[in-house]
């Protein structure tokens, strides 16, 4: 009988541990997915004043604007834009492509002007553009459908920033872009603190398990 006992407690440990180990591989699986995050490079000055900024005008058909940057990060996954839209935009689609040192297209897409929120930054998809560290590309953006009334506006800050080029409807323009390339990656630093966090949790409700016991 005694032996019995001491079997039964035995498994009853293993079974313990087993379900703990379980518990631990899920939260550092579910940390290490969660830690994936949008990494935004600011190709303006983030700490300039926004009241300074001013708008493109309505690329209209046949018209573009291009900005060079430079990639911050491996890869770019997307381009976040601040854009003001302009009358009637249901009909009017936004075009972009990035370009690569040699001005070769490495990715083109396209989203419905009626997509985009007004006034606000907006993600635009980018894909298959990796090995990218401190590599210079150009954003090319126009627009189709558009018109001197219809159509969608981007902001400028003035000044160029870390000598960047702007050309607006043909024209170099002394300014620079209003947006950020965004990079979707694993961050070290929120695995951690994330971990951090779980394991604090876990360990002040065993603390109030045990004194209530």
């Amino acid at each position: 009988m005694r032996y019995m006992k001491k079997h039964d407690r035995g498994q009853s440990e293993m079974k313990k541990k087993i379900v703990s180990c379980l518990v631990v591989c899920v939260v550092i699986v579910l940390s290490y997915f969660y830690a994936h995050i949008d990494k935004n490079s600011y190709i303006y000055d983030r700490n300039a004043d926004a009241a300074t900024f001013y708008g493109t005008g309505i690329l209209a058909e046949g018209e573009e604007l291009s900005q060079t940057f430079v990639s911050m990060e491996e890869k770019v996954d997307g381009v976040k834009l601040k854009v003001t839209t302009v009358g009637n935009v249901e009909s009017i689609v936004v075009k972009y492509k990035i370009l690569d040192e040699e001005l070769n297209v490495v990715y083109e897409g396209k989203i419905p002007a009626s997509e985009l929120e007004n006034n606000k930054f907006n993600q635009l998809k980018v894909s298959g553009v990796e090995d990218a560290l401190k590599k210079q590309y150009t954003l090319v953006l126009c627009e189709e459908k558009a018109d001197e009334q219809n159509g969608v506006a981007f902001y400028i800050e003035p000044g160029r920033y870390d000598n960047q080029k702007l050309t607006v409807k043909g024209n170099e323009t002394d300014g620079t872009l209003v947006f950020r390339s965004v990079c979707h990656e694993f961050d070290v630093e929120t695995f951690v603190v994330l971990l951090g966090m779980i394991a604090f949790v876990m360990a002040f409700m065993k603390v109030l398990y045990k004194l209530f016991k």
